[in-house]
């Protein structure tokens, strides 16, 4: 993120957050309603998905109150306490996968805040909020998560490039087609994964290990027998399909798959509604996008501390101060 004296790029007029609200809302409420839906008349157990869309509103109006009042201060102290909390006792607690969704969400938060402190013309702070995503992005190199630390560097990549961006729906399309590219990576590989030859060395799956592997391949399998409501919220396999959209799709089918998806969408299309600079907005939407590719392949929206960090992040990239 350079610290120039460049413009932060053109600021939409101020709009009114009432229709985005509203969306929102119903967006939640059907999928609330879709997973009661899919739980009727069986045995599942929808808690754990109820629970997690609680958990992702409290941090989003959490994100919405901080942002109003300290906007700066409510971005820059969740990031520094994600460097503190990450080599100390998040590996133990979370696991590694969890701690680099953490870290990249945090690196997303710093940024913001150093852009919202050089908008104010604190260039100290905007400074030391670089200096703080730059250890984010290195402490994401001491996990065991591969993917994780390349969506730390993406988040700072993405971050870095947008000082000058006056377009930001263009860029927020760009972050959105990043994030389907990478679901459909994953469903194509839960659903022809096994045509590929472990022997051969090679073709489009050979990095996959075969853990990850034959659990898309038992939730594709769900997916195909149960297309509309699934096997049940929370009774596919153990729980965790190490996939975000093949364990939606398993446990709730395609609509629950597009709900899931709708929510990804309404959460960009709320950035682009921003009254933040735009710099700010891209740069929790590239942390956010970050979690959503993360979410294609690793089972981290399954710990709680996750979604709620990225309800808060998203709170704060739209509050209005």
């Amino acid at each position: 993120m350079p610290d120039t004296a460049v413009p932060l790029g053109a600021d939409p007029p101020a709009r009114s957050d009432t229709v985005c609200d509203v969306v929102g809302f119903v967006l939640l409420a059907a999928c609330a309603a879709w997973t009661d839906y899919c739980a009727s008349g069986r045995e599942a157990h929808p808690e754990g998905v109820l629970l997690g869309l609680l958990a992702v509103s409290a941090g989003y109006a959490t994100g919405r109150i901080a942002g109003a009042l300290a906007p700066i201060g409510g971005l820059a102290v969740p990031a520094a306490a994600a460097a503190v909390f990450a080599p100390t006792v998040g590996g133990r607690l979370l696991g590694d996968d969890a701690v680099a969704a953490l870290l990249s969400l945090a690196v997303g938060a710093a940024c913001c805040a150093g852009y919202a402190a050089r908008e104010r013309g604190r260039r100290w702070t905007a400074r030391a909020c670089v200096a703080l995503a730059l250890a984010l992005t290195a402490e994401s190199l001491l996990t065991d998560a591969t993917l994780g630390a390349l969506a730390c560097g993406g988040t700072l990549v993405v971050a870095g490039s947008v000082y000058r961006t006056r377009n930001r729906r263009r860029a927020l399309l760009l972050l959105g087609a990043c994030a389907v590219l990478a679901v459909g990576a994953v469903l194509a590989v839960g659903a022809h994964g096994g045509d590929a030859d472990p022997a051969a060395g090679g073709g489009p799956f050979a990095e996959v290990s075969a853990q990850p592997l034959a659990v898309w391949q038992d939730a594709w399998q769900g997916v195909a027998e149960h297309p509309w409501r699934g096997v049940g919220p929370g009774d596919f396999a153990d729980g965790s399909a190490s996939s975000a959209a093949l364990q939606q799709a398993a446990e709730q089918g395609w609509p629950g798959l597009a709900l899931l998806g709708g929510a990804f969408g309404w959460c960009l299309w709320s950035l682009s509604r921003s009254p933040r600079p735009t710099s700010v907005a891209l740069s929790a939407a590239g942390a956010i996008t970050a979690l959503g590719v993360q979410a294609a392949a690793t089972p981290v929206l399954s710990v709680p501390a996750v979604v709620v960090c990225g309800g808060l992040l998203l709170g704060l990239g739209v509050a209005r101060p």
